[in-house]
């Protein structure tokens, strides 16, 4: 039998992507094997066997060992196709394991499809907060920290918010303008706000605690979703039909799905590779005008 055991580092919407391009690995091994800090998203993806948190050897090291087992410790973000903004990220990470897609990448959507069979939990609080706001929009406009790290010092206090850690997210005026503009277009609707506890709110939008997949579950009965290239994108697509994806320096063709709405501030220099050691540019700041965007809302997808 034929295996491998995957190693991922980074972040929750990261994890989330893998899984877009496991079928396409698991024609090339009988069983998947995955190690993450988000392991419950590999637990809810029926293409892995089995999933295993960081630091938790004892759980992996038997396959790890086993002369049939391939381990895959890649990073498609030192791919240099990908560092050159030359390639999709799922691209990036097929040349990293050596498989071929079949489609380009943002043509790949994640693979959660399990989830209620991992996490049965999850479930009923997804249907109770369904039942409980009918009809709503689920949004994102901040981010950049890890939902596993708000550890509470010893007064019970959150860590302070670093609102510098991606500046794309930073436009807390123009994100409140926004959920306004939706609240007056779609004054039946709800405004749900996928955030940390310890990140800004926005008036007229609800922010509730609940496990960050249960999201997935939220996103299915949600009318529409409107984020930044951000977890939420990575969680919601291909399970609610009308997402918009606000975009600055980062762009769709390296992150981003084809079955999204996808808008593009135009005044970005884009001339910055991914991760480069410097740290962010200042041009990544930029944010469509909320009216812009409004319209990409209420807009129907476009042909390409």
């Amino acid at each position: 039998m034929k295996r491998c055991i995957i190693t991922v580092e980074g972040g929750l919407g990261k994890s989330v992507m893998l899984t877009a391009i496991l079928p396409e690995l698991k024609k090339k091994y009988d069983e998947l094997y995955v190690i993450s800090p988000y392991y419950d998203v590999f637990k809810a993806c029926s293409f892995v066997t089995d999933a295993f948190p960081f630091g938790q050897g004892t759980l992996y090291q038997e396959l790890v060992l086993d002369p049939d087992t391939d381990v895959l410790w890649k990073e498609p973000y030192s791919n240099q196709k990908f560092i050159k903004k030359e390639c999709h990220l799922f691209e990036a990470w097929a040349e990293e394991f050596g498989i071929k897609l079949e489609k380009n990448g943002m043509d790949y959507v994640p693979n959660i499809d399990t989830l209620t069979e991992a996490f049965p939990n999850i479930k009923e609080i997804a249907d109770k907060k369904i039942e409980e706001l009918e009809k709503y929009i689920i949004v994102q406009f901040s981010g950049g920290q890890s939902p596993l790290g708000l550890v509470r010092d010893a007064n019970g206090n959150l860590p302070p918010y670093n609102a510098q850690v991606e500046p794309i997210k930073r436009n807390y005026q123009k994100a409140q303008k926004l959920v306004d503009l939706l609240h007056k277009e779609y004054p039946d609707h709800k405004i749900l706000h996928f955030g940390l506890p310890n990140e800004p709110t926005y008036n007229g939008a609800e922010k509730i605690e609940v496990p960050y997949l249960t999201y997935i579950l939220l996103a299915n009965s949600a009318d529409k979703i409107v984020c930044t290239d951000s977890s939420l994108q990575h969680i919601a697509t291909g399970h609610c039909r009308d997402i918009t994806v606000i975009w600055g320096e980062t762009r769709p063709e390296h992150f981003g799905y084809s079955c999204n709405k996808n808008i593009c501030a135009k005044k970005v220099l884009n001339s910055q590779p991914y991760f480069k050691p410097l740290g962010v540019s200042p041009s990544i700041v930029n944010f469509p005008e909320p009216e812009e965007i409004l319209k990409a809302v209420e807009g129907t997808k476009q042909k390409d």
